[in-house]
């Protein structure tokens, strides 16, 4: 019989993730914050940077959820 349950890993990985990017996404905005008298030059890098870096992670705990089950 198929079991098409998702599995726990799903459920932990999904409350990381959105725990996580929501973490990520306040610090970011923070520190942002910090930098509205810096250059626009410095802001746009900051902002570059901090778009991407939180990719890679993510990647990896995606990876980590879609891993085969252990029977």
């Amino acid at each position: 019989m198929n079991d098409t349950r998702p599995s726990p890993r799903s459920f932990w990985g999904m409350l990381i993730l959105l725990i996580g990017l929501g973490a990520y996404a306040f610090a970011a905005a923070a520190i942002g914050d910090l930098l509205v008298n810096a250059p626009i030059a410095l802001q746009v890098i900051y902002y570059l940077i901090a778009g991407i870096v939180w990719i890679f992670p993510v990647k990896y705990l995606l990876k980590w959820m879609a891993a085969k089950r252990d029977k």
